[in-house]
């Protein structure tokens, strides 16, 4: 199944981000909302810069949100500035040279992986393939040069960010229940 409606989920995720917020009083995952929607002129233009052609359903994803602060705790998805250039690309690059064994077994160099989501505090990042100038659909979770986990489609990586963040509450509320602080 591919998304072509983004509202549905990107509606979900900011409802279970405030659930997460009402469970999290010390702040401890920043909440924040996704960022306006991406032009087609901007979509092209990073597309131009990097010499790629987005994967249909990312690109339609950049078409209703163009990037995402703290997508997954912090964990920010790029936009399309983000995507060319800037601290959190330069940060998932760099975790390459810190394992360039992650490279060689995925059969891969850096220019043929498309940084989508990173961050400066923690050591996850996620990458999209390139394969003769266009960016697969597949999404690869990379963290201290392990594959956490992958997903099929940009949309089935974006649902299980939902999943996880979902767990996540549900852990918050087992250890407040066993801590006495709700019933």
């Amino acid at each position: 199944m591919v998304i072509e409606d983004w509202r549905p989920p990107i509606v979900e995720m900011v409802m279970v981000k405030q659930n997460l917020a009402a469970w999290d009083p010390k702040g401890i995952f920043p909440n924040h909302l996704p960022e306006v929607a991406a032009t087609e002129e901007s979509i092209h233009v990073a597309e131009q810069a990097l010499g790629v052609r987005f994967d249909r359903e990312h690109r339609g994803f950049l078409s209703f949100a163009d990037g995402w602060k703290c997508f997954h705790q912090s964990i920010t998805l790029l936009g399309t500035t983000e995507l060319v250039a800037g601290p959190l690309r330069d940060a998932a690059l760099e975790a390459f040279e810190y394992a360039p064994e992650l490279l060689e077994e995925l059969g891969r160099s850096t220019e043929s992986l498309l940084p989508i989501a990173a961050s400066l505090e923690q050591a996850d990042v996620f990458v999209m393939l390139i394969d003769d100038g266009s960016v697969g659909p597949k999404v690869l979770w990379l963290a201290e040069g392990e594959l956490i986990d992958t997903f099929d489609s940009f949309g089935q990586y974006f649902i299980s960010m939902i999943e996880y963040t979902n767990r996540r509450i549900t852990k918050m509320q087992e250890e407040a229940k066993k801590a006495g602080l709700v019933d």
